[in-house]
């Protein structure tokens, strides 16, 4: 990094410079949070694809406006993840309306905005185990050992052959 700049600017100009191949940001769970954040901010992340996995929200509405191009954000969402599926703020007023919102919504919105797992966020899905709820959360990279498609699909997104990762329907 150059003297003077911040660490999103350097990795721009180093980017610029054709030092560096192919940039990611991954973010898991609120660390999903911090990076849909950091994209916000000038100059954004100069990074070349996103990942994002048991994320309860990104703090936008769509793929798109995170700075890289919908096609080059990736989730996995495993289907007994407390944070991935935690309700929104709106959704705590009692147990009829969370009821109601999840049979009529189910995974349209997060913690911090839509649900990036869902069809109105606008990225790529890939494939991850369901888990337990007690070992989903922390699976995404193999940790339980019951993974499944997690841990070789952020493999091959890190590798820039996000192309060849096993797909996943959106919630």
């Amino acid at each position: 990094m150059q003297p003077g700049r911040g660490w999103s600017e350097g990795l721009a100009h180093r980017r610029r410079d054709h030092q560096l191949q192919h940039q990611l940001a991954q973010g898991h769970s609120y660390g999903s949070s911090v990076v849909g954040q950091a994209t916000q901010h000038p100059g954004g992340l100069a990074a070349d694809d996103i990942i994002l996995v048991g994320s309860p929200g990104v703090g936008v509405d769509k793929a798109s406006q995170l700075g890289v191009g919908a096609d080059h954000v990736y989730v996995g969402a495993a289907k007994n993840d407390p944070v991935a599926n935690a309700p929104s703020p709106g959704m705590l007023g009692g147990l009829g309306e969370l009821i109601y919102e999840q049979i009529n919504h189910p995974g349209k919105q997060a913690w911090f905005g839509t649900d990036p797992a869902s069809g109105d966020f606008g990225r790529q899905r890939f494939s991850v185990a369901d888990g337990t709820i007690t070992d989903s959360h922390d699976d995404y990279f193999g940790k339980n050992g019951a993974g499944g498609d997690s841990l070789p699909n952020i493999g091959k997104i890190v590798s820039g052959h996000g192309n060849a990762i096993t797909r996943q329907d959106p919630r």
